[in-house]
């Protein structure tokens, strides 16, 4: 696959992530404001994130779990944050407007920019303009959630 298409279905994917983490939201604040605790949610939903996952490609795993360890370990500590993350987005959809938790987990391209300048240095180019676009896209987020706090 050329660069320019791994690019294009890159982007394609994140888009569909950016979709679906949005209605994810949506339904996070619904069901939470059902009675069902934060905890219950988040257990449900990864519960079901997990299925998902393995209907798609459970065959596939196991050689590729015992073939390289430590990016197995990678893989391991994603799921950690991962599992925090939508635990915090629970928790935090349980007591807040999703119009307001929303922009704010939207934050997440700074903490990855960071991390990738940390971690990523020979994957990952971070440019100027990278940066700047970043630094923009936060500055919107704050721009609307004031606008829905004031």
């Amino acid at each position: 696959m050329s660069d320019r298409r791994r690019t294009i279905t890159g982007i394609a994917f994140g888009a569909v992530a950016a979709m679906a983490y949005g209605v994810s939201s949506v339904l996070i604040r619904r069901g939470t404001t059902m009675m069902t605790p934060p905890l219950v949610g988040a257990a449900i939903a990864m519960l079901a994130g997990m299925l998902t996952l393995l209907l798609f490609k459970a065959r596939e795993m196991k050689p590729i779990l015992t073939q390289n360890r430590k990016a197995s370990g990678f893989m391991i500590l994603s799921g950690i944050a991962a599992g925090l993350g939508v635990l915090s987005s629970f928790f935090a959809l349980s007591q807040a407007p999703v119009v307001i938790v929303s922009p704010i987990q939207s934050t997440s391209p700074l903490f990855a920019l960071a991390w990738s300048a940390l971690f990523l240095k020979g994957l990952e180019k971070i440019t100027p303009r990278l940066i700047l676009g970043s630094i923009l896209v936060v500055l919107g987020i704050v721009l609307i959630t004031l606008n829905q706090t004031g």
